[in-house]
């Protein structure tokens, strides 16, 4: 058997397994991510209605990594997306 043919089909059995996690993980971050951003949202009203500049700094700087937190999610989607993609390409050629 060629090589890459037996990469490719080893790369195919493997791909699913290598998904499943990965996707649990990618929901409780996504949900981390929200939290982050309702508590950040909540203690910048805080700071608002209290007239505290320290609790409004704090509540944006947490909606500030609420954000990063979804835009590392979503570049992760897409890599596993393409990941997939690549790996379903493989599998078609194997099965040539």
């Amino acid at each position: 058997m060629d090589d890459n043919l037996l990469a490719a089909k080893i790369l195919a059995l493997r791909s699913p397994a290598l998904h499943s996690p990965l996707a649990t993980r990618t929901m409780s971050n996504k949900a981390d991510a929200a939290a982050k951003d309702a508590e950040g949202k909540l203690e910048s009203a805080l700071g608002e209605l209290t007239g505290d500049t320290g609790h409004q700094i704090k509540g944006k700087a947490k909606q500030v990594q609420a954000s990063a937190m979804n835009a590392a999610e979503d570049l992760k989607d897409g890599a596993k997306a393409v990941a997939q993609k690549v790996s379903d390409a493989a599998a078609k050629l194997a099965d040539g």
